[in-house]
């Protein structure tokens, strides 16, 4: 894993930070120019940072909020390759949602399923019941 500094991160924390607001606010799109403002000042490759799975996490996010899922799953999915994100509940349960509000329903059970192992019920507690219903006879 590559580190940047103390400033690099400070920075990036501040643009996420900001996005997050926008994104709290419902400006999805607002949020995610912040989001990816953030992701320009990650050097390449932007994978071996930390910091980069904050920001495709939040880029991914979005896009889902914003009912993009393929662009969602594709951000979810390299979010996953960055150090400190694997196997991370919520990005597998925004996977397996965006999947599955796409209708690619096997793909989105896999990816439930493994959300709900990493992270259990509390991991679904604020989302729509169709999620954890979708795994009901796997668990």
């Amino acid at each position: 894993m590559s580190q940047l500094n103390s400033k690099q991160t400070e920075k990036i924390k501040l643009h996420c930070a900001r996005a997050y607001e926008v994104y709290d606010s419902g400006d999805f799109s607002g949020a995610l120019r912040l989001f990816y403002q953030a992701w320009l000042l990650v050097p390449k490759p932007q994978t071996d940072y930390q910091e980069s799975g904050w920001i495709l996490t939040g880029i991914g996010d979005t896009y889902f909020q914003l009912g993009k899922y393929p662009q969602a799953c594709e951000a979810l999915n390299s979010a996953l390759h960055c150090p400190g994100t694997d196997n991370n509940p919520f990005i597998l349960m925004r996977i397996g949602q965006a999947h599955y509000d796409h209708q690619e329903k096997p793909l989105a059970r896999k990816f439930l399923l493994k959300a709900y192992r990493q992270g259990g019920t509390e991991i679904f507690k604020k989302e729509s019941k169709v999620y954890l219903e979708a795994i009901r006879d796997l668990i």
